[in-house]
Formats: structure tokens, sequence, C-alpha cells
């Protein structure tokens, strides 16, 4: 049964100030820092930006704080604003106040930040992975919740499984989305860590970098795409698991290649196949 929200996420993200009590002006030094942040890095250019933006016009959008057990608030949206305030001196900011699980405040604050792209790709990843594993979503409620695709929600969290140098690079920008991505596609880390040293060298492309992985195979691509057959089979495929399904034709068979990302993932798949978790296997190959 899908687990829901006991409030619809609009209102979870409704800070439209309003005339009632949960909109406040609050001292900065009333506010402790959100135990649930996604964003562990505040670029100081971007700061300095916003620094001079309140200084002519103030905090145009209020923050998003829930009450506190001592006392006081805990911050769940608006770090950039509240430490901008912070660092001009600024006495009084405005907070709208929200009583708020845990699960309800983490979600809140990955979903303001997704949707202003202020993460790095390693912040969004361990946002979600701390929802899945800590708050237990599922990969379709996340997808739900923050307006993603299932997909784009799987392929984020695997980033986590890199080495942590290369997440390193993601975070601090010396590779991309697309670069890791083609990074994951090489299973030996040694592999993985060499190749990333090449890309921050050498300034390899995506392109490049999907070629040297041994993850782009264009002209397989471009065959598959004209046999509409093929292409309605995976997408079938695709809507009964709930997963990437890749169907590869040779002279004679073929193989099917399902991706899983989690062993949650996995259980849920076989059990799909009507296959148990606890020793049954699958005949399709996955990865």
């Amino acid at each position: 049964m899908t687990r829901r929200l006991g409030r619809g996420l609009a209102d979870l993200i409704d800070t439209t100030p309003q005339s009632s009590s949960n909109f406040l002006l609050l001292r900065p030094d009333q506010i402790k820092a959100g135990r649930f942040q996604p964003r562990m890095e505040i670029a100081e250019a971007g700061l300095e930006e916003l620094k001079a933006s309140i200084k002519r016009s103030g905090v145009i959008e209020p923050i998003v704080v829930r009450p506190a057990a001592q006392g006081g608030y805990e911050l769940v949206a608006g770090e950039r604003r509240l430490r901008a305030t912070q660092e001009l001196g600024i006495q009084e900011i405005p907070a709208v106040v929200k009583t708020l699980s845990d699960r309800e405040a983490l979600e809140l604050s990955l979903v303001e930040n997704i949707q202003r792209e202020s993460l790095n790709p390693i912040e969004e990843a361990s946002g979600y992975d701390k929802l899945i594993n800590e708050f237990g979503y599922t990969q379709e409620e996340l997808a739900s919740a923050v307006g993603k695709d299932r997909a784009t929600i799987a392929n984020a969290v695997r980033l986590l499984t890199l080495p942590q140098e290369v997440k390193d690079g993601l975070r601090a920008g010396t590779i991309t989305r697309g670069h890791a991505k083609a990074l994951l596609g090489l299973i030996d880390r040694s592999r993985q860590l060499a190749l990333y040293h090449r890309i921050a060298r050498e300034g390899l492309s995506v392109h490049h970098t999907e070629s040297l992985a041994g993850v782009s195979a264009p002209a397989r691509r471009r065959a598959r795409r004209v046999d509409p057959q093929l292409v309605g089979l995976e997408d079938a495929l695709r809507r009964v698991l709930g997963t990437k399904v890749s169907l590869v034709t040779r002279k004679k068979g073929g193989r099917i290649f399902i991706d899983y990302f989690s062993q949650e993932d996995l259980t849920r798949i076989l059990h799909l196949l009507g296959v148990g978790s606890d020793g049954g296997r699958s005949d399709a190959h996955h990865h």
C-alpha cells in the first residue's frame, strides 16, 4: 500500500506570509541549525550575491522553521538566507513556523532546494538516500514527492556508490553528473578512479568519458531505436517492473538486462517476477 503523508506536499511547502500566528519575525540567535539539511556547502560567490540583494530589499521570502524541543526554533528551509542575515548583522528575519515531523522536515528542505536547483548532485543523492533508508520511502513515493521520475531518483542514489574521491570531485564541480554517470559504467573502483583522474587532468568531455568507460554504444542504440517492436517490449517491461529494462538481440536469441539500485529494489522486482528473495533465482540477467 502506498504510504502517504498526513498532508499534501503543497501544504508543506507553502510559505506564503499570512496574518496568522505562524508568521513571525525571529532573531537569528533564536534559530538552531537544522538536523535534516541536505545542503553541505554554501558557495561563497552565491552568498555574496544574496547578501547584496538582502541589503537592497531585505529578506523577501521567509525562511521555514519548526519549534525545537528545547525551546527556540530549528531551521527547515532557508539556510542561505539565514546565513546571509547573520553575516550582515541583521537583527530580525521573517519566518514561517510549521509543526513538522523529522520526515516532513527533510522532505520539505530537500524539495525546496531541488526547486531552487541549489544542491550539488551528492547533496541531492544523500537527501534521497536518507528519505529512503531512514524514513521508509520507496523510490516511487519519493519520485512523486519531489516531482522527479523514478529512474532519476535511482540514478541519483547510485552516485553514492562511487569512490569518495570521485564524490568529492562531483561535489566540488570537478566533474559533472554526466561524467559520474559514465564512471558508474565501470564496475572496478580502481578503473573508476583512474578515469576520474584523467577527466580532472585533461578536462575530458562527457562523450569522451563515455567512450573510454565503454558505456556508450551509439550504433546499438540507433539499431534498437528503429525496431519499434523491441522498443515497445522494453516499455512494457519497464511499466511492469518499474525499473530500467534493456533488450539486446543477437542472431539467435538475445539478453534481457534488468537494473536494480538497492536491496529493497531487488526484492520488489523478484516479487513481481514471482521469485522469492530467499533462495529462488531469476533467469533474467541483472546488474
